[in-house]
Parts: structure tokens; C-alpha cells; sequence
């Protein structure tokens, strides 16, 4: 894991990092899905331009947890994924992802989906 420095990326996600890139399930399952996911509405949207694709964890977990049986299914869980699975690819923040907070607290992810994108997420998983 040379590749990725410890000062860029904040220490827990650093673990997810790992467990995704050694395809530990469920995490490498979640990153899976995800890029399934988001190949999937793009192709329905159109090449050439760009989408937005939005991430819910509470919906996400719902989801996987129909495919992946494990007690660490949890939203904490997903979150961190999501985020070692976008540092990870090397994304960059506000520019290819961002992150917005409801009112209540809860978080949904937001990627900018290009060939970029998917090409860069797909070199890291």
C-alpha cells in the first residue's frame, strides 16, 4: 500500500482502504455494488456527459444486506467504505465527490460520474 500516504487520507479510512484492496468481505462487496451501480446509470444516462450518482447508506445497506450476511453491515460501516472506496481511487474531494449532511445528520454521498471516475474506481478495486 505505498501508494497511498498516511497524511492525505484520515487514519480509519486508511484500514478500509486495505480491507477493500484485499477484497474483505463485506467491505469489498459494498465497493462492488457501488461501482455496479453507478456503471448501470450511466450507461442509461448516455456517455459524453455528466451525472451525478447519490449514495444513501440507509438504502444501501438495505440493499446489500439482501446479497452479503454479516454483522458488520452496519451504516458506520458503509459511510467509511464509501469514502476509502473514493479516497482510494484518488478522487478528489468537491471536484469528482462531495458530501452533503441532512438536517437531522445523515449523510449522502455525491460522485460526479465520468469515464475518469469509473476509470480511476476501477484501477483501485
Amino acid at each position: 500500500m505505498s501508494e497511498i500516504r498516511l497524511g492525505e487520507i484520515p487514519i480509519p479510512l486508511v484500514n478500509y482502504i486495505r480491507l477493500i484492496k484485499y477484497h474483505k468481505s463485506p467491505y469489498y462487496d459494498i465497493a462492488q455494488h457501488i461501482m455496479k451501480e453507478m456503471e448501470m446509470h450511466y450507461m442509461r444516462v448516455g456517455h459524453g456527459s455528466t451525472t451525478i450518482y447519490t449514495i444513501n447508506p440507509r438504502i444501501l445497506c438495505d440493499e446489500i444486506q439482501k446479497k452479503v450476511e454479516s454483522e458488520k453491515l452496519t451504516t458506520l460501516n458503509i459511510c467509511r467504505t464509501v469514502l476509502a472506496l473514493f479516497y482510494g481511487s484518488r478522487l478528489r474531494e468537491e471536484g469528482d465527490f462531495y458530501v452533503t449532511t441532512t438536517s437531522r445528520g445523515r449523510r449522502n454521498y455525491h460522485i460526479r460520474i465520468t469515464p475518469h471516475t469509473l476509470n480511476l474506481m476501477n484501477k483501485f478495486i
